[in-house]
């Protein structure tokens, strides 16, 4: 049975066909709580999905009384046709609403897939080459302070990354590279050093790196000091490319190669280098660096990193290189383990990278819901211009790593959502005007979806959504 409100029951009869209804005397059917089914009588039933927007009720307790599973169904009633065709694979929920639920089912099922795949070339530290692309993740720079290198290895690794890549300067100090080098192989799984320089490429094999970027002709004495770590081999040649990987042979198995893919205006003539090598060579493994592409290109990183990462899957790609060295992209890691997984799982299924549970929509929507038109009796917004002050004083709010600071001259509030702050200020009566609470929450919530976007968030600016 689908319990809904008199509003939504002819979108819940046409989409949940096959459900019996109930119609509460109610006309909003995310304010149906427990006590309007206290009388109602379920028997036969051995499932209610009631609207998925009542989740803060206690269902549960009903649930109890009834007998009866009752659960959250779809947040919206379009949902309903997918939830039932799914029913007997989903296990409902008192708290998550099931198109949620469906998703975060579907997405294991992709996860569980695409880890099950047990073929792979060699292992670089813990981590398995082979299977689903693996996520370099460069630290540029990376000759730090200890407690920021740390933070910096714990962020790529929170947010996916197979495999920390150390990004040496051209200029650097001995003793501080191999403190730096000793820190990071304490702290990560599977660790690589971004170098040319020799000397470099010496002070981290000795100190326990699992690879090392990048041999080409230019650094060829640094194979003296090569001893069981995997080695990226760059050449945009390929007849080169392949000699050179004979050469490297010679001092490890664990070779993968990097005929580069260019920044964009060349993007195409290098994705063809990968092409052509796949065709003389289908074994060795190819390392793909997208950040030469995301980070030259003024758009947002997670379209590029999606496309990217299906071109690397069909060519045949197995470790996928980038940074997050500027603000645009910033999440890359993230978006690339994403991705990585998408693009596998489409192939293992030999179909489209959709409808996985798993996405990179951020900003645009899969559906459009339908809604009511608008009513007869409207009359047209008409903004306020005056102003006057709240007598309890002023606010001033701005976003900081991932907190919302609210400043109030009584107090200074900081949370990492908009209800929170707003329920804070007014459980200590920081407002005392109707306009001034409405601003506050308008202001508040535009810096929350500021800072889950991570874009910049300016007080009584609207954000900038660039061509949008």
């Amino acid at each position: 049975m689908l319990v809904t409100g008199k509003l939504a029951e002819k979108d819940v009869r046409k989409y949940g066909k096959n459900a019996d209804v109930y119609v509460v005397d109610i006309d909003v059917a995310a304010f149906i709580t427990p006590s309007h089914l206290k009388n109602v009588k379920f028997n036969g039933y051995d499932l209610i999905l009631v609207p998925g927007l009542t989740k803060d009720c206690d269902w549960e307790g009903l649930e109890r009384e009834k007998g009866v599973k009752i659960r959250l169904g779809p947040i919206h009633a379009y949902d309903l046709k997918t939830v039932l065709e799914n029913v007997e694979k989903i296990e409902f929920s008192h708290k998550v609403p099931a198109c949620r639920l469906l998703n975060v089912v579907k997405a294991k099922e992709v996860v569980d897939m695409v880890d099950s795949i047990e073929t792979y070339h060699f292992t670089i530290g813990d981590v398995k080459v082979g299977g689903r692309m693996k996520v370099v993740a460069e630290i540029v720079n990376a000759i730090m302070p200890k407690d920021e290198l740390i933070q910096k290895i714990e962020y790529y690794k929170e947010n996916g990354a197979d495999i920390i890549d150390l990004g040496i300067p051209l200029e650097f100090d001995t003793d501080e590279l191999k403190k730096t080098v000793k820190v990071a192989v304490e702290y990560c799984n599977a660790l690589s050093i971004d170098t040319f320089d020799p000397g470099a490429i010496k002070i981290g094999v000795e100190n326990g790196v699992d690879m090392v970027m990048s041999i080409s002709y230019k650094n060829l004495e640094a194979l003296d000091c090569i001893k069981d770590v995997a080695v990226v081999v760059v050449e945009r040649d390929l007849e080169k490319l392949i000699k050179l990987m004979e050469k490297v042979r010679k001092k490890t198995d664990k070779v993968i190669a990097d005929p580069v893919l260019d920044a964009p205006l060349r993007v195409t003539e290098s994705i063809l280098r990968y092409y052509e090598f796949r065709k003389v060579d289908s074994e060795t493994p190819l390392l793909f660096g997208v950040g030469n592409v995301t980070e030259l290109v003024d758009a947002d990183s997670i379209g590029i990193n999606a496309l990217l990462a299906l071109i690397a899957e069909e060519i045949g790609v197995d470790l996928l290189f980038t940074t997050e060295a500027s603000p645009k992209t910033i999440g890359s890691v993230r978006e690339l383990k994403i991705a990585t997984y998408m693009a596998k799982a489409a192939k293992m299924r030999n179909s489209s990278p959709k409808d996985l549970g798993l996405s990179l929509l951020a900003i645009k929507d899969k559906v459009k819901y339908e809604t009511e038109s608008i009513p007869g009796n409207y009359v047209d917004a008409v903004e306020n211009k005056e102003f006057i002050r709240d007598p309890l004083g002023d606010f001033i709010i701005w976003v900081v790593d991932d907190k919302i600071v609210c400043k109030h001259e009584k107090l200074n509030v900081v949370g990492a959502s908009a209800k929170e702050i707003v329920d804070t200020v007014l459980a200590n009566n920081l407002v005392s005007k109707l306009d001034h609470a409405a601003y506050l929450g308008r202001e508040l919530k535009k810096a929350e979806i500021a800072l889950k976007l991570r874009k910049n968030y300016v007080q009584d600016q609207e954000i900038d959504f660039g061509f949008l």
